[in-house]
């Protein structure tokens, strides 16, 4: 069996039933279904889209709402507690499935090594103000992708994209409520650190992106996040220059975006010393800090 998390806060009812009905849709049919309701209840739909939700109990979907707002974390957390399946697997409320999704990802895990804690996949970007629709390539890795992972990109995705052994999540203490932001690579990389990964290439999710979603003040949260990564994998970044020149250099344009720009500088040549040799590579950082310099100055 495979559970499916769908967390919503403060959506609107016809939004949260376009990513019910994609589950519902799924050929895979062995499914438990949870809608966390992390909205506060002062939110004027909660009640509506509870009287949704609930409209689909027959079909087996359970409503399980927060008493009051507590975060994206401890509303995929509540998921994992009620979980039962074998499988578990999360969807946010904005995003929606190709209906073989879950059939396709779990005939992968009977391929894969006994070890093996997750299956992403590939997805397709939604402008939701353009209508415009378009696969997002990005790379693919398998097996032991720890050292792939903390030194490059989040290309396992959002939460909406894997599949995860519900045991593996558990044992690596679920979803971080201290995380600011970052909350999804934080868990794949300590799922990555003890356990393999594997993938479907083709894509599976549509993840809808929304007008004016990046806001300023998700930088903050995101530097912290950032740090906050850092610091849980220091032993590993102390022992592998590389990996850490690379979590360095990324402060860069951040701390540029959000106007810090002596604090810029001073990483960049903090970072340029710990790794002379990729001297080229360190000034495409500051090309970028200086794009995210201009780019909040046109804000």
């Amino acid at each position: 069996m495979v559970t499916v998390v769908i967390t919503t806060y403060k959506r609107e009812p016809k939004m949260v039933e376009r990513a019910l009905k994609s589950v519902l849709n799924q050929t895979y049919k062995d499914l438990e279904i949870i809608v966390v309701d992390d909205s506060p209840s002062t939110y004027e739909m909660r009640n509506s889209v509870a009287k949704l939700i609930r409209s689909y109990e027959e079909q087996g979907v359970i409503y399980t709402p927060h008493k009051k707002n507590q975060g994206a974390c401890a509303a995929r957390n509540t998921g994992l507690n009620y979980a039962h399946g074998e499988y578990i697997a999360y969807l946010d409320d904005d995003d929606e499935w190709e209906k073989e999704k879950i059939e396709k990802q779990v005939k992968k895990f009977l391929t894969c090594s006994s070890d093996t804690a997750l299956v992403y996949c590939g997805k397709y970007f939604v402008n939701d103000s353009t209508g415009e629709v378009r696969e997002e390539r990005t790379p693919f890795s398998r097996g032991n992708i720890f050292g792939e992972l903390i030194s490059g990109k989040n290309f396992v995705g959002s939460t909406s994209y894997p599949l995860i052994r519900t045991e593996c999540l558990r044992k690596i203490g679920g979803f971080d409520i201290n995380m600011p932001a970052s909350q999804d690579f934080d868990v794949w990389l300590r799922l990555a650190l003890k356990y393999q990964m594997d993938y479907v290439e083709e894509p599976l999710v549509r993840y809808h992106v929304h007008e004016g979603e990046c806001i300023t003040g998700d930088l903050k949260k995101k530097i912290i996040a950032m740090k906050l990564i850092n610091e849980k994998h220091k032993d590993y970044l102390d022992t592998h220059k590389d990996a850490k020149w690379r979590r360095q250099m990324v402060f860069v344009p951040r701390y540029s975006a959000n106007g810090n720009y002596v604090k810029a500088l001073s990483i960049w040549f903090s970072s340029v010393l710990l790794q002379p040799t990729k001297i080229k590579e360190s000034i495409s950082y500051l090309y970028r800090a200086a794009a995210s310099a201009k780019f909040r100055g046109k804000r």
